[in-house]
């Protein structure tokens, strides 16, 4: 018996190791699931302008923000979706669309063309680069937050894929350098397949193992860790009450 309820303390223990360092990117990444990107109207390269709701209705969308002048993520970035997209684009049963869209407000239309240029997609119909006179509304309705370093000149900043289907709800989100599974998995979740994602538990959500603050970062242990535990050390301590109760009674 008290070799089951050591090993059940070690499984626990395991769990709530892994639970409690989860990446906080994968946490960031539940943040504003399943509600409405916010309707920033675009201008793309092309001359043409729309709103990012209209441009969901044609095909589900991929949203990618950088800024042109970043001497950092974006290009590598950049580079590794369009080749992790390869593969996906032959899928006539997983259609989507790419908008590449600049969160700086000084980068131009022009800016952006050359952007397109440089990675050879100004000719590519599923890619779209666009800028906005309304990024603020849109970068806060993903849950995006970069920070601007006047040391350096440059913005702070996640990389940042955010699937959005065409009623423009945001599916799902990548955080940081992901591999060609994580962006199937994007393409299918944007086309109604299944999805293996949720929000994280709000204040409703009494039981669950940590409570997550996006404010802050932090995670705090819940009620649900408490419930978790409580029968292992039941079992310890009926463990330990009967053994001094039987060795006080052969003494």
């Amino acid at each position: 018996m008290l070799k089951n309820v050591v090993y059940t303390l070690v499984i626990i223990t395991c769990l709530c190791s892994q639970a409690w360092s989860q990446p906080q990117s994968d946490l960031r990444e539940e943040e504003n699931i399943y509600e409405q990107i916010y309707n920033a109207p675009l201008k793309l390269i092309d001359g043409k302008s729309t709103t990012v709701l209209q441009l969901a209705e044609k095909k589900p969308l991929i949203l990618a923000l950088i800024f042109t002048r970043c001497s950092g993520i974006c290009s590598p970035y950049l580079l590794q979706l369009k080749e992790n997209i390869k593969s996906q684009s032959a899928d006539a049963t997983k259609p989507f669309n790419v908008l590449v869209l600049s969160f700086d407000s000084e980068d131009s239309v022009a800016d952006m063309v050359n952007l397109a240029k440089r990675f050879e997609l100004l000719d590519d119909n599923n890619w779209h680069f666009a800028i906005t006179d309304s990024i603020t509304g849109l970068i806060k309705s993903v849950g995006f937050h970069p920070v601007w370093n006047d040391n350096i000149k440059q913005f702070d900043h996640d990389a940042l894929l955010v699937g959005i289907n065409t009623q423009g709800f945001i599916i799902k989100k990548l955080l940081g350098m992901r591999g060609e599974s994580d962006v199937a998995l994007l393409i299918e979740s944007i086309n109604n397949e299944f999805i293996p994602t949720y929000r994280l538990p709000g204040k409703s959500s009494l039981f669950s193992c940590f409570n997550y603050d996006p404010k802050t970062g932090k995670n705090t242990p819940g009620l649900g860790l408490l419930f978790i535990a409580l029968p292992a050390l039941i079992a310890m301590l009926l463990l330990f009450g009967i053994r001094f109760v039987v060795r006080s009674k052969s003494s």
